[in-house]
């Protein structure tokens, strides 16, 4: 179990300065928050993750590049592995780093802490849930929905201008999308910067709650119960349209371990409304506020069964990747029409092929 986070800048005069820290009671010394400091310095000061050890302390941290000049460090006991974190740390590090010029970053910290703590026990749905709930990344996903393609200094420029600030660590931002599959970069022969390609689309939706359809078109509830339910989603359904702000809801649920754990229980069954933190062994007021932001969303609704409220899922949620066949007719447009470097347009086909599940 993590024990700590840091956040240090790096000042010309003073050196490595911590910033900010949570727990306030955790001690780090000059010495090692410099170490850290130089073992990302040695690595070409590029951005990224490393872990490593000092004494007994054992220590992932995310360094943000010159640019910025600022690290976020997990402080972990030597028994954990620094690499369990590397992705939720790179998602935290990316929310400090887009807010350190005005320092809202700390108001959010113990927030982002404990959020970081539970990340290595998130499941796959909600780890890619985790890495697009930030809405800078989605930008880049639609970006590169869009063109396919680009480089890495053509998006940094079109991300700094979309955001309006004059730095932004784009690897914070690139790495996750990396790791998990959906983006790949590479050195082109003539050009100047990195390519970007997006090798998987990401689809996440609302979907019917398979189960309680089942239930409910099976007979394990009453007629009437049964019918006020299925028009409900029937209704919801006939309606529904994807949009941006609907998908930064279910990202936003899905990332959080409270939300998702009453999700995956309403998933099952429906159940009574005024007993589900018991079931769930979670604070009332907790579970209450999830379920009121739940109704207010039109994720659930409620059912009245012999005179008990229960709850039920109206819609469920689903997030998924899946090859973009679209970008091949798409990369040969753009060469018939000269708008890109052949030899990007190449290379994106290539990525395509290796990516292309067998």
């Amino acid at each position: 179990m993590p024990f700590g986070i840091i956040v240090v800048k790096w000042d010309n005069r003073l050196g490595a300065v911590l910033e900010a820290k949570y727990p306030e009671h955790i001690r780090t010394t000059d010495d090692q928050i410099m170490k850290i400091y130089t073992a990302h310095a040695m690595g070409e000061a590029a951005a990224g993750f490393m872990s490593m050890r000092l004494g007994n302390l054992n220590v992932a941290s995310y360094y943000s590049g010159f640019d910025i000049n600022y690290y976020v460090a997990l402080l972990l006991t030597l028994e954990e592995n620094a690499e369990d974190y590397e992705d939720g740390l790179a998602e935290v590090a990316a929310k400090i780093f887009s807010k350190i010029e005005n320092e809202e970053y700390k108001a959010e910290l113990e927030d982002l802490y404990n959020k970081l703590t539970r990340f290595p026990t998130l499941n796959e749905e909600q780890k890619m849930a985790v890495i697009l709930s930030d809405p800078v990344r989605l930008n880049i996903i639609e970006r590169l929905i869009e063109e396919g393609n680009t480089t890495l200094a053509d998006l940094e420029t079109w991300l700094k201008h979309k955001l309006e600030v004059k730095a932004i660590d784009i690897y914070s931002y690139l790495s996750p999308l990396i790791k998990n599959g959906l983006v790949t970069t590479q050195w082109v022969e003539g050009l100047p910067s990195q390519c970007v390609f997006l090798i998987r689309d990401v689809f996440i939706a609302r979907v019917p709650a398979r189960v309680i359809v089942k239930k409910a078109k099976s007979g394990e509830m009453s007629p009437e119960v049964a019918s006020e339910y299925l028009d409900e989603v029937k209704n919801f359904f006939r309606d529904y349209v994807i949009s941006p702000e609907d998908t930064e809801l279910i990202t936003k649920i899905l990332s959080d371990p409270d939300a998702y754990d009453v999700l995956v229980a309403l998933r099952e069954n429906i159940l009574p409304k005024g007993e589900i933190h018991r079931i769930l062994d979670k604070k009332k007021s907790v579970v209450d506020s999830i379920l009121s932001a739940f109704d207010k969303a039109g994720f659930t609704m409620d059912l009245k069964i012999n005179k008990k409220t229960y709850s039920a899922l109206k819609t469920d949620v689903k997030i998924m990747t899946f090859f973009p066949e679209y970008l091949v007719e798409q990369i040969g447009q753009q060469y018939n029409d000269q708008i890109k470097p052949p030899r990007m347009l190449l290379w994106h086909l290539k990525a395509l092929r290796d990516s292309y599940p067998m």
